[in-house]
């Protein structure tokens, strides 16, 4: 007699896209050739019309739940793809970014920060370290598996609600998986932005006093100037 196969937990990944055409098929094969097979995989597209759905068409044997339709902007594309995901385990992989390996969810079983490498605004290729939570989100978004409580996005912020959103979960420093790698371009939006800064020291000040607050906004202020000096004299 065989024995049952072991079924681990099931794992939600969320993909949100808006017209990106150039990168979303490489974001999806990099989920749909996991070797994991207990995923729940998701797609929330912003009615684009740049061919991007042509490919998530081509695709769709391999997809949950997808859905083209307009949206408020990328936290509440998010939140509609959570509200959907049924896994124990819930992340988000969104277009642009990817699974640099097969294994990445090979022996997760708990929440868990993903080893991950981002480029920087330098074009230079790095490894995500760790951070102190009253600074910022410990690690990049694309780098942790949440457990499913059905927490939201707070839509009211535009850039960090990511920030929030960790912090809603409880988490300190969560451990990291045994395998797997994530890649993750830092030269978006929400990194380079005057409005991202104000709103993570916001949230710095409202979860942990004004001292990290204030501490925060200086050193935000500083860093936003060095990466504007960066990309002037490119």
């Amino acid at each position: 007699m065989i024995a049952n196969k072991k079924i681990g937990p099931l794992i939600s990944i969320v993909t949100v896209v808006h017209n990106d055409v150039a990168n979303i098929e490489e974001t999806i094969l990099s989920v749909i050739n996991q070797n994991y097979e207990n995923i729940e995989y998701i797609i929330i597209d912003g009615e684009s019309n740049d061919g991007t759905v042509d490919i998530i068409r081509k695709f769709e044997s391999s997809v949950e739940y997808w859905i083209s339709e307009p949206d408020k902007g990328i936290y509440y594309a998010m939140n509609k793809g959570a509200d959907i995901a049924k896994g124990d385990f819930i992340t988000f992989m969104n277009s642009g970014d990817r699974y640099l390996t097969m294994d990445v969810f090979d022996d997760i079983t708990e929440a868990c920060f993903i080893p991950t490498i981002y480029r920087s605004h330098l074009e230079k290729d790095k490894w995500v370290k760790l951070r102190n939570k009253k600074f910022s989100i410990p690690y990049c978004h694309q780098g942790i598996v949440f457990k499913n409580m059905k927490i939201k996005y707070d839509i009211h912020y535009k850039y960090a609600a990511d920030y929030d959103y960790f912090l809603r979960h409880g988490y300190d420093v969560l451990p990291f998986s045994s395998s797997g790698k994530v890649f993750y371009d830092n030269r978006g939006l929400s990194s380079n932005s005057w409005g991202g800064r104000k709103e993570l020291s916001l949230i710095i000040k409202k979860n942990f006093g004004f001292y990290y607050g204030a501490r925060s906004f200086f050193l935000f202020s500083l860093k936003y100037v060095v990466i504007k000096l960066i990309y002037f004299f490119k």
